[in-house]
């Protein structure tokens, strides 16, 4: 079976690889922006479809920062260029959606979870252009293409980028280890995230590409939640430097 993934030079995307490269009967195929920018290389897109012919495609690529125009094209636009090429080019083929539980926005609570039979209300503007991704793949399976949506929930694992709170973390920290100021900077410690394991996520999109249902939207995640603070004590235990100091 052959599988593309976009976004291949992502970490969550390289786990994934990792994980599908051990089962038996499975080709590889990763899609970096470098060599094709599916917000407007569509020829090029186009041809990596007839060239790869996957039959199943994890789409994500994506960008999580950015002013609203930017993230609308990387995270709306190639997603819709994406869908269009899969259409006209291999359109039996599955598609697995990364999204995220941002569209969702405020709320969660142990007593009262996130499900996914509750309404999206993205704040701020990745939310809002994952939200409109989802969308479009909604369109895309209501005319008979194959696809379903996995909503994850703040992935964490090794080459984690630095704009992520535990990439940061990391960053830092080897950083001291290395010389620098025993002083992590970030922002408020208060709030609680339901972190995953990158190894996790990567075999539970799989799960989806299996046995997901089509037009579904899944949510991935562990299911509990645990406080910035928490997080930044776990990674200060294992810091070869002490005592560091968080500002």
């Amino acid at each position: 079976m052959r599988v593309l993934i976009t976004g291949a030079s992502g970490f969550l995307a390289e786990h994934l690889s990792s994980h599908l490269q051990m089962i038996d009967g499975i080709e590889v195929r990763g899609l970096r922006r470098a060599e094709c920018d599916l917000s407007k290389d569509r020829e090029e897109l186009r041809a990596v479809l007839r060239s790869a012919r996957p039959a199943v495609i994890f789409h994500l690529a994506g960008r999580i920062s950015g002013s609203e125009a930017e993230l609308d094209r990387d995270n709306r636009l190639a997603t819709v260029n994406l869908l269009d090429a899969v259409r006209e080019e291999c359109s039996a083929a599955k598609i697995v959606l990364g999204s995220t539980v941002a569209v969702y926005g405020d709320g969660g609570t142990a007593a009262a979870p996130i499900d996914e039979s509750l309404t999206p209300g993205p704040r701020g503007f990745y939310g809002a252009s994952k939200y409109a991704a989802e969308r479009a793949a909604l369109r895309h399976a209501e005319a008979g293409g194959w696809v379903i949506t996995a909503r994850m929930s703040n992935p964490i694992g090794s080459n984690m980028d630095a704009s992520l709170l535990c990439g940061t973390l990391a960053k830092q920290i080897v950083e001291i280890e290395g010389g620098k100021a025993p002083i992590i900077t970030l922002r408020d410690l208060a709030p609680k995230r339901d972190f995953i394991s990158a190894n996790d996520c990567a075999r539970a999109l799989w799960r989806l590409a299996e046995r997901g249902e089509c037009g579904a939207t899944y949510n991935v995640a562990c299911g509990t939640s645990i406080s910035i603070a928490e997080i930044v004590e776990i990674y200060l235990r294992l810091a070869r430097v002490r005592p560091v100091g968080v500002r």
